[in-house]
């Protein structure tokens, strides 16, 4: 394999985008976790201040965000660690959502 068809390969894969560009959306959807998480926990804890009941709706949604996250990567790459992640995410993802929708029906779980 030589220089010119490695430079193809590598434009293809990236599609003629910046590496600066690639790495910016990258620390941006990292950024915008931990914001969605932390508003996750201060909506959470307000709501449960007003209401004494944790709404396991606003949880499943930030769980999703990662769980989704972590889905991409695992289909693209399927190294270990991304495995991981999928199901370190999916499992809390997968729980709250069952125990949010059982509430919006009154079923108790």
């Amino acid at each position: 394999m030589d220089k010119n068809e490695i430079l193809k390969r590598s434009r293809a894969e990236n599609r003629s985008r910046d590496i600066a560009e690639i790495e910016n959306i990258k620390r941006s959807s990292a950024f915008a976790l931990i914001i969605s998480m932390t508003f996750a926990i201060l909506l959470t804890a307000l709501h449960l201040i007003a209401s004494m009941r944790v709404d396991y709706g606003v949880i499943a949604t930030v769980f999703s965000m990662s769980f989704g996250m972590n889905l991409f990567r695992t289909v693209k790459n399927r190294t270990a660690m991304n495995i991981l992640g999928t199901v370190s995410s999916g499992i809390p993802f997968i729980l709250f959502a069952v125990i949010a929708v059982c509430e919006i029906f009154g079923i108790k779980p």
